[in-house]
């Protein structure tokens, strides 16, 4: 018997999909999918909703395919994953501009001295968030200072900008920092700033919505759960079936959105694309939108519909 870490060729890997009941329609296509893929990335990742459960079609438990899946439908589902992170993560990374550029004015226009970012008195007052507000003042301080040597230069922009001007100021520096810095950099700073920066969110949304507020604490929970979405995106993990640890608590801003409970806050797939209206141009949601139900329409054509309610649900489309 094969040990299942022993090296296999692609056709090898295919009769083994094909003794666990996988139909392989076109070889040649197969191998060269599983070539450019990865057998362990497409098949281990995507297998899940085409595996037989029914006790009585699988009265051992075996790894076995549901009748009449083929190779191509797990393939769907990886395209299908591929794109969805790809749509999504362009509109993650237009909402992780946005606030970076809110994050810099509101600051600059309280703080307006040069450096005022390096101030400690400048953040929140609340000690426990001393250790991560050091943190992040560390964080733009090497930045600055890194670009004053002549060696090794990491971002030439910021070397460029501080040749030319003799400083850098925040609205050049959070460019360069992560959504997980800007996330606790959200975090430490005054509550004053805080409900400025959530109130320009709300503002963007009203104007081309209807009238809605936002908190402090839920554009919080919002970067919350748009971090580790944002992530799994940009490093080509599995993201349809991805459900956060815990729910988050925005269960009073989807009661003023009138949208239905969990729509934000459970904490999968569904959620976030909910999220992405609020934190969205109009425009850019509408394009999202419909991007994103041709992709679901693709694979509702690809794939059987047991597998692609399995899929569905997976993702928090329960309705």
């Amino acid at each position: 018997m094969r040990n299942v870490k022993d090296f296999a060729t692609h056709e090898e890997q295919l009769e083994i999909l094909e003794k666990r009941g996988l139909q392989v329609i076109d070889k040649a296509a197969a191998k060269r999918i599983l070539s450019r893929e990865n057998y362990y990335a497409l098949i281990d990742g995507y297998k899940e909703p085409f595996l037989e459960h029914d006790i009585k079609l699988n009265p051992y438990g075996l790894e076995r395919y549901q009748e009449e899946t083929e190779f191509s439908h797990i393939y769907a589902l990886h395209r299908f994953d591929r794109d969805l992170r790809m749509l999504l993560l362009n509109e993650l990374l237009k909402f992780e501009k946005n606030i970076k550029s809110k994050l810099a004015y509101r600051f600059s226009e309280k703080f307006k001295e040069a450096g005022s970012f390096l101030e400690p008195g400048n953040y929140s007052e609340d000690s426990q968030h001393h250790h991560e507000r050091d943190r992040i003042i560390s964080t733009l301080d090497n930045l600055i200072k890194s670009h004053k040597k002549r060696d090794k230069v990491r971002y030439p922009a910021i070397r460029e900008f501080y040749d030319k001007h003799k400083d850098v100021p925040l609205w050049v520096l959070v460019n360069f920092l992560s959504l997980g810095q800007i996330t606790h950099f959200y975090t430490v700073i005054d509550e004053e700033l805080r409900d400025k920066i959530a109130r320009d969110f709300a503002e963007e949304y009203s104007e081309q919505y209807d009238l809605v507020s936002l908190k402090a604490g839920e554009l919080d929970a919002i970067l919350r759960i748009v971090f580790p979405y944002r992530n799994k995106s940009a490093h080509e993990e599995i993201l349809y079936r991805y459900h956060l640890t815990h729910p988050v608590e925005l269960d009073e801003l989807e009661k003023r959105l009138e949208m239905d409970e969990g729509s934000l806050s459970g904490a999968t797939v569904f959620s976030l694309l909910s999220l992405v209206k609020l934190t969205s141009t109009k425009a850019d949601y509408d394009q999202f939108s419909l991007k994103l139900t041709q992709l679901i329409n693709e694979l509702k054509a690809s794939v059987q519909t047991q597998a692609f309610t399995k899929i569905m649900n997976d993702a928090g489309f329960n309705g």
